[in-house]
């Protein structure tokens, strides 16, 4: 186990509240120090003493708080009384500062006498207050009149934490690691300091190759932090007691059902204290634990009786309420289940279906185990025969259990067990429609899970045939998702021109026939209209949409294919007309299942994005997030990734990596929208365009790991190896970045996705040189419809002339598409053609209006526009595979640890290394981060950002969500002090 740190803990991640209590001590006046339980005011107090006896000062404290263990300097008393009194003798000024622990506990006398000698310029003040405590008039008055600084102590944000774990652990988390120990701790400094301590002693946080992983805590909360969660618990009346085991054993509640408890009051104190948290969703108002093992932790110590009761109560809350939907059933029959109560069959097999849909594989194979014992004792019961096997069939059938359990087991990544499961109900009854979902579920898993994309095809036409017509509509979901995977793209869009008839007007319009249904023969299909009511479109827990729909009508089948055709016709260079037919369909698909309604979101988006037109993006993402709380873990997942996608078009990569990190914790079983290594690679490329190279490298490297691991998908692998491109231009490789973008343009090109190949060639022309790409974009661009895809041309093209004007009217276009980092880059590139032509008025005209863009979205240029002569870059020089060799070795990576990431030998490893070091210059690995290192943000950067960390001013917590343009600087982490591309 590693050596414990201690200090660290504090100092790696309080780094702008240390600076801003000394700074309020230099300048003669006291610091307090506000927060919650367990967020570190104490360790924090005590930093900030000792640095004030380092810097001269006397410091005596009261309340047990002092410097490090043998550190001198700080004399200790016992009471307020003792302390003033040697004060008196020795007297006293501001050359003395009197620390103060839990200054809220002081009775009103002695808080009243730390004021009046304060007040009189005897001492200086530092202390601690917990934020919802009532603090005496004393320790008030401190702050009314000025005589301390407030500086409050929240939280740790995701990257505050990342930072604190880097100190404890010599070592970095990977991004799933980091995002579940944040949020089982919500960033409580105590409680992640015992969690990972328990973490490394049972060996469940460990170090693979390079980076430090954590699976999750298997069981109850170990027994010493479960002491500490129950003590930010304490001294609760009986009715907070009683909403605490409620919240413990059926979060979310509904603030209406509490209430209707008689449960409000109790609410609102909790509320007050920070013990329950409010989240509210448009009209819905829930209440939960403000610290996710807290409730784990009451459940542990609750009595069996106890918790069964409660979980009944709690049932009938939900049940009370307005909503009655598939996830209230869920709820309520895995709360019955727990207290020991077995729900009838039919609710059994629902909430199942709605555990598959939200990949809660885990309680949907419960559930799905309760239907078969409930068959089997009812078979015993009636002895079989006719009876029992009709009644199965009529309330959903031997079949759709075994196929409820296949898609467990796949969720689960037992995808051998699944395969043998699919195969067993082939012929089990439930009409053409089941057994095409069955197949398509099973095709699914074969194509994900097992990676065998050629035999999932091979299964799907042997099936296809022996189905019939009947069936065979069904699986055109299927077969167009299998074109989407091996990137043949116009077979997909193929597929949907019989079904949906991509070549007419749509469905939607007032009065019309709708759309051409020349696949009605084929498909079984209608007209457009709403899937009925009942089963969900697609293989429940597998990719979104996947079987196409089981019901009959146009509607379901359109709801499977739709957003598939789409998608494929936006990536072959028609987004526009692939957003008009989602249009066309829009209002009939608010009636859709939730899964088919989110891939038809997703795909909505995806395609304003490849427009290019970031108003419409914005209006679409912003639609897609407000339906991904009904969709699960997927449409968490999805959400977030479309989101950060918009963030980094609109210049906010430091909001992106927040949104991507949590994204790269969500298990959200397979997808044929995303995959992990492409979150990852997308992280990747925020954390370089946010100057964080070092950090950049290693992700990348991380993702492209993750890539070889999984299934091959063309789309995906080139917009992973478009990431990489953008990571080397910005980390100062531009050689290799227009390298590895050219090998993007040629698959893409070849595939037919022109926008791809179109937007790897602008990479390629603007990190190096535009004039062999501008015959080769320009051709592209002709066969594109997409507006961005042919402004990016016009760049290319206009770079390559050396026309000013040309690119001010790109920058023009670029900005009424609200797309301003665009923007300003190609006025710069207008700028330094035109001072290079001697125009020197003009292109300090185009500079300040790349400015003002900056400006606007509270960014800078990329590397390679910025304006005037750079600085000679140490890191230039090293090839792309040098590179990632550095930054590897800066992170502390061995050389055979680096040499399995890359899949090379160790001696090429050595061999590298060696040129690094000749090159930079330096001789040992600790050097090399320091090379690292990233440009300073300019003022009027997003203050709001991860990145930032915390302000100066009050030690609020960066949260990691979008926030207005602020102030603060990000060339250094303000949690740790270092380089925000730096390995540390």
């Amino acid at each position: 186990m590693p050596i414990d740190t201690g200090q660290q803990w504090v100092l790696a991640g309080r780094e702008s509240e240390l600076g801003a209590a000394g700074a309020a001590l230099r300048q003669g006046g006291g610091v307090l120090l506000t927060g919650g339980s367990g967020v570190g005011r104490t360790r924090l107090l005590a930093a900030v003493l000792e640095e004030a006896a380092a810097a001269g000062r006397t410091v005596v404290t009261v309340g047990g708080v002092g410097g490090r263990r043998g550190s001198g300097g700080v004399r200790a008393f016992g009471s307020v009384a003792e302390c003033l009194r040697w004060l008196r003798q020795s007297g006293g000024g501001q050359r003395v500062v009197l620390g103060c622990d839990d200054a809220h506990l002081l009775d009103e006398a002695d808080a009243h006498r730390v004021y009046r000698t304060a007040a009189a310029g005897q001492l200086a003040v530092a202390a601690t207050v917990r934020q919802d405590a009532r603090h005496p008039v004393g320790v008030d008055r401190l702050w009314v009149e000025q005589l301390v600084e407030r500086v409050e102590v929240a939280p740790f944000d995701r990257t505050a934490t990342a930072a604190v774990l880097r100190a404890r652990l010599g070592g970095r988390l990977d991004a799933g690691s980091l995002e579940r120990l944040w949020s089982a701790t919500q960033g409580n400094a105590l409680v992640l300091r015992e969690l990972v301590e328990h973490a490394l002693d049972v060996g469940s946080l460990r170090r693979e190759r390079e980076v430090w992983s954590w699976s999750g805590l298997a069981g109850d909360p170990p027994r010493r932090l479960a002491d500490v969660l129950l003590l930010w618990l304490r001294d609760l009346s009986a009715r907070e007691e009683e909403l605490v085991g409620m919240l413990a054993v059926a979060e979310p509640l509904e603030a209406d059902a509490v209430a209707r408890r008689g449960l409000a009051s109790a609410a609102e104190a909790l509320s007050r204290r920070g013990v329950v948290r409010v989240e509210q969703t448009g009209r819905r108002v829930r209440l939960r634990l403000a610290l996710p093992l807290a409730g784990r932790t009451v459940v542990s110590r609750m009595p069996a009786l106890t918790a069964r009761r409660l979980r009944l109560q709690a049932a009938e809350a939900i049940e009370d309420g307005e909503r009655t939907g598939p996830d209230e059933v869920l709820r309520t029959v895995a709360l019955r289940v727990a207290a020991g109560l077995v729900p009838e069959r039919r609710l059994l097999l629902e909430a199942a279906r709605t555990a598959v849909r939200r990949q809660e594989f885990a309680r949907a194979e419960q559930l799905c185990r309760l239907v078969t014992d409930e068959d089997r004792e009812g078979g015993e019961e009636r002895g079989g025969g006719e009876e029992r096997g009709a009644g199965r069939t009529a309330a959903g059938g031997d079949g759709e259990v075994a196929l409820l359990l296949g898609q467990v087991l796949a969720g689960q990544g037992r995808h051998e067990e699944a395969e043998e499961v699919f195969a067993s109900v082939r012929g089990r009854p439930g009409g053409a429609a089941g057994r095409a979902e069955a197949v398509a579920a099973r095709v699914a898993n074969i194509a994900f899970g097992l990676g065998r994309v050629e035999t999932a095809a091979a299964v799907l036409e042997e099936e296809r045939d022996r189905l019939g017509a009947a069936g065979a509509g069904s699986l055109l979901t299927a077969r167009a998702v299998l074109a989407v995977l091996a990137d043949r793209l116009p077979e997909a869009v193929a597929a949907g021109e019989a079904v949906v008839g991509l070549g007419g007007p749509g469905p939607a319009s007032a009065g019309g026939d709708g759309a051409v249904v020349a696949g009605e023969a084929v498909a079984g299909l209608g007209g457009p209209g709403p899937a009925p009511a009942g089963r969900g479109e697609g293989a429940a827990g597998g990719p979104a949409g996947w079987s196409g729909g089981t019901e009959a009508g146009g509607g379901a089948g359109v709801a499977g294919l739709l957003p598939v055709v789409a998608f494929a016709r936006a990536e072959l260079g028609d987004p526009g007309g692939a957003s008009a037919l989602l249009a066309s369909w829009a209002r009939q698909a608010e009636a859709w299942p939730e899964e088919a309604l989110l891939d038809f979101r997703s795909v909505a988006a995806h395609c304003a994005l490849v427009q290019g037109d970031l108003r419409a993006a914005g209006t679409a993402v912003a639609r897609l997030v407000r339906g991904a709380a009904g969709a699960g873990r997927l449409g968490q997942l999805r959400a977030w990734v479309y989101q950060a996608r918009l963030l980094r078009r609109r210049g906010r990569p430091e909001d992106a990596a927040a949104l991507l990190w949590q994204a790269g914790a969500v298990r959200a079983g397979y997808d044929w929208l995303t995959s992990p290594s492409w979150v990852l690679a997308l992280l990747a490329g925020a954390l370089a365009e946010a100057g964080r190279h070092g950090e950049a490298l290693r992700t990348l490297a991380e993702a492209r790991s993750a890539q070889r691991a999984g299934v091959r998908r063309p789309v995906l692998d080139d917009a992973i190896g478009f990431e990489r491109a953008v990571v080397l231009a910005h980390a100062g490789d531009r050689s290799g970045a227009a390298a590895q973008a050219l090998e993007v343009a040629d698959r893409a090109e070849a595939g037919g996705r022109l926008p791809a190949a179109i937007a790897a060639l602008h990479l390629a022309a603007r990190a190096t040189d535009a004039a062999p790409s501008a015959a080769r974009v320009q051709r592209l661009a002709l066969r594109c419809r997409a507006e961005e895809a042919r402004l990016q041309a016009e760049q290319v093209r206009a770079l390559a002339r050396g026309d000013a004007e040309a690119l001010v009217a790109v920058a023009g276009r670029f900005r009424s598409l609200a797309a301003l980092p665009a923007a300003a880059e190609a006025a710069e590139q207008a700028g330094r053609v035109h001072r290079a032509a001697g125009r020197r008025r003009k292109g300090r005209l185009a500079s300040a209006a790349a400015q003002e863009l900056c400006a606007r979205f509270g960014g800078a240029l990329p590397p390679w526009a910025e304006p005037g002569e750079r600085g000679t870059d140490a890191t230039a020089a090293l090839t792309t595979r040098e590179r990632e060799v550095a930054a590897l070795a800066a992170g502390g990576l061995s050389n055979r640890e680096i040499a399995d990431r890359l899949v090379v030998s160790v001696r090429t490893v050595e061999n590298h290394l060696h040129r690094v070091y000749h090159k930079l210059g330096v001789v040992q690995r600790a050097a090399l981060s320091e090379l690292l290192v990233t440009r300073p943000v300019p003022e009027g950067g997003d203050a709001g950002a991860v990145g930032a960390g915390r302000t100066a001013q009050t030690g609020r917590a960066a949260r990691p969500r979008p926030r207005p343009a602020g102030g603060e600087e990000r060339g250094r982490c303000a949690m740790c002090a270092q380089p925000l591309g730096s390995a540390g």
